[in-house]
């Protein structure tokens, strides 16, 4: 890979980042207006709307029979549908699951649990692919998670909230199904091909629950359709898109990793938008993430993983 197409994944790798890190403050927006189940749904139906534009233009033009070697629609095997699914429920679940773990526990505890995405990424792309981890790559996780862990320790509540807990790490570990699935179908599929069917899989599943429960969808004024449009651009186009764009080059589990960045850049967002305070033990933990994070980056790079196949017949 060239030094010009490294440096635009990094870059989108960082657009990306900045996109999540936006997404809690137009969640706290939004919900001034409707539920936080409305909330996830009109980031994931309006980020279907997007990258259905986006996946129409890409074929209008034909970039993906002159510049893409990934299959068309065509190939689609029942696997490959079988996975996308699965995706799409467990990113929306894991949204849901965190959504309703803030009405169950701290928030310090919430963000806390829901943090070990990386853990668990590690963990399954090394059981299911075989792939191995530099001692260097390790440590800098390692030390990513311990300033994750200072983060939320000056608010950390061990009594009660365990349900809440439960439901936070949860969330952690659908996040981390969700990531080493698009990895492996980003191998073979486009980032809008997948982000469509994705964001369209769960936006269904997150209406069903709507109707369960009987609220309202949308929001009924201009500031909330703002503010719910934001948060699908910032978060779910940028943030998740670009995320699933970067999988192509980088490994899972350094994207994961490089998630432990998102509480910092939003708690800094937090403080410009909200006037929130930090304390010094809040800046020295999001130094140490900083500091894991860069480790984890310019460990040496990892052994050749297992190459995952889909062998399944056309549908």
């Amino acid at each position: 890979m060239s030094n010009n197409s490294l440096l635009m994944k990094v870059s989108a790798l960082i657009c990306a980042l900045i996109g999540l890190g936006c997404a809690p403050i137009l969640i706290v927006m939004a919900e001034q207006e409707i539920s936080p189940y409305a909330t996830i749904f009109n980031r994931l139906i309006i980020g279907t709307v997007i990258f259905l534009l986006w996946n129409s233009c890409q074929q209008f033009l034909k970039t993906d029979s002159t510049k893409s070697n990934k299959p068309a629609i065509a190939a689609l095997g029942l696997l490959d549908m079988t996975l996308l699914t699965i995706s799409g429920l467990a990113f929306a679940g894991s949204l849901i699951l965190w959504a309703w773990s803030l009405t169950q526990t701290s928030v310090a505890n919430a963000t806390l649990l829901d943090n070990m995405v990386p853990l668990f990424t590690t963990l399954g792309a090394w059981i299911l692919f075989q792939e191995t981890f530099s001692s260097q790559f390790l440590l800098g996780l390692g030390v990513a998670i311990l300033g994750v862990i200072i983060i939320g320790t000056e608010d950390l509540q061990l009594a009660g909230g365990f349900m809440g807990d439960g439901a936070a790490l949860g969330s952690a570990v659908l996040v981390s199904t969700n990531i080493l699935i698009v990895g492996r179908l980003r191998k073979r599929f486009d980032t809008a091909w997948i982000m469509l069917r994705t964001s369209l899989i769960g936006s269904v599943f997150t209406l069903m629950i709507l109707c369960c429960l009987h609220e309202s969808p949308f929001p009924h004024t201009l500031l909330g359709w703002v503010t719910v449009i934001l948060l699908a651009v910032a978060a779910q186009v940028l943030g998740q898109g670009l995320l699933t764009y970067c999988l192509e080059v980088f490994s899972v589990s350094l994207v994961s990793t490089c998630l432990l960045s998102v509480p910092v850049i939003s708690a800094v967002l937090a403080m410009a938008v909200f006037n929130e305070q930090l304390t010094w033990l809040n800046w020295c933990a999001f130094g140490i993430v900083l500091m894991g994070i860069s480790l984890s980056i310019l460990a040496p790079p990892q052994k050749e993983q297992k190459e995952f196949t889909v062998a399944s017949s056309p549908t």
